[in-house]
């Protein structure tokens, strides 16, 4: 790729995604594909925003279907196929934020097949999991984790981010900053769940930061710092151990679980993704699906 403007823009829309707070990663490789679609242009004699069309993305997106692997065998999976249409996507955001120009894209993501499993926990499972916590400290914190990434439907980093002043108790909210799409967000919490984390918070918290008291982390590890969503992982499955229950399950599956729950109760679905913090209804409609699954 050798047009000055195209290299502008990879440019420019890798520091767009990292000053809006996206992952390490995301802002790695998006960059990456935008290049790889703009060197397509290129040799497809295309060389400015404006001239981009609707069948020009189709036919990129359709030559990557088909193209090897570039390393080892066979075509790229849909999912990756994927990973290109979100990106074009991304970039059209983008442009049409910052420069109030749009590239038409007709394309749909593909249908990946066997993705894995959703796990949903039944209303009865989950109780078991609040049963079987006990009255240390640590159990304290685990009802409070359950109330959390259950009671809040939070997403695993959103949860482990949390800090102490983020639960407005007298509002009955959780505030979320570190979102996956940096959109902040203020999520509600049951009497139950608030009592829950209010006890953690009084009683137990105390007790697990010792004389660390500058820490600021909600959820408090064995040693005193900010808690790592692999060691809330490595306690969720100790409770399911106990509870009895075999299913393969993490923290998401908290958050699949609860969506799930709200959408039997008759929650609209358009409150159900702002509850999630989705950013649009196609990635709440899958709840729809695990709930006609059961």
């Amino acid at each position: 790729m050798n047009t000055k403007t195209f290299s502008y823009y990879v440019e420019s829309f890798a520091g767009w995604l990292e000053a809006i707070g996206y992952s390490k990663s995301t802002t790695e490789y998006s960059p990456r594909i935008l290049k790889e679609f703009f060197t397509w242009l290129t040799k497809h004699d295309i060389h400015s925003i404006e001239h981009i069309t609707a069948e020009h993305t189709e036919a990129f997106i359709e030559y990557n279907k088909t193209r090897p692997k570039k390393q080892g065998e066979g075509s790229i999976s849909a999912s990756h196929i994927n990973r290109y249409i979100d990106v074009i996507r991304k970039f059209n955001e983008y442009i049409r934020k910052t420069q109030n120009i749009e590239i038409p894209i007709n394309t749909e993501r593909l249908d990946e097949g066997e993705r894995k499993k959703r796990i949903v926990l039944p209303e009865n499972e989950i109780k078991l999991l609040y049963d079987v916590t006990d009255e240390t400290p640590f159990g304290i914190r685990d009802r409070a984790m359950l109330s959390v990434y259950y009671g809040c439907g939070l997403r695993k980093e959103e949860g482990v981010q949390l800090d102490l002043s983020d639960i407005l108790i007298e509002k009955k909210l959780v505030y979320v900053r570190k979102t996956k799409n940096s959109y902040e967000r203020y999520v509600p919490i049951t009497t139950a769940g608030l009592k829950l984390v209010e006890q953690y918070i009084y009683n137990a918290r105390p007790l697990l930061i010792g004389d660390k008291s500058s820490e600021q982390a909600l959820f408090i590890s064995e040693r005193g710092n900010r808690i790592s969503k692999e060691r809330f992982y490595q306690q969720l499955q100790i409770l399911c151990m106990k509870a009895g229950i075999t299913k393969q399950i993490g923290l998401h599956s908290l958050r699949h679980s609860i969506a799930t729950h709200l959408l039997q109760r008759g929650m609209d679905l358009k409150e159900i993704a702002m509850f999630l913090g989705h950013k649009s209804l196609d990635s709440t409609q899958i709840y729809t699906h695990l709930l006609n699954e059961e």
